[in-house]
């Protein structure tokens, strides 16, 4: 699912602050998405650290989402971006990592090298 950006919301991306403030007004103005499922999202930049795009790419559980490479990367590539951020909430509202955040993040980075 794309997501259509308001001009404000096509920011430069300086920290992970910038990007939390955006992605937190997202999920508050989509009241279709479902808030209590983990979302898997990805945030293409340009050359500048500018927002090109959002993009729902998975739906999960209460506690997990599953993405599969192919998916995250080939809308990177079709949309252009330069740079990516993925993102996933956690609907429990912890801010802590569980350790399949980080296998999660550790394939993405091989895929990405």
């Amino acid at each position: 699912m794309n997501v259509r950006l308001t001009k404000e919301q096509k920011i430069k991306v300086l920290n992970s602050v910038d990007i939390y403030f955006v992605m937190q007004q997202i999920l508050l103005r989509e009241n279709k998405i479902r808030r209590n499922q983990e979302h898997f999202w990805v945030v293409g930049l340009d050359n500048k650290n500018k927002v090109l795009f959002i993009e729902l790419i998975g739906l999960g559980a209460v506690n997990r989402v599953n993405a599969n490479p192919p998916d995250v990367f080939r809308m990177a590539i079709y949309k252009l971006a330069v740079k990516v951020i993925l993102v996933h909430n956690h609907p429990s509202g912890s801010v802590d990592t569980s350790k399949g955040d980080h296998e999660f993040t550790d394939r993405m980075q091989r895929w990405a090298s």
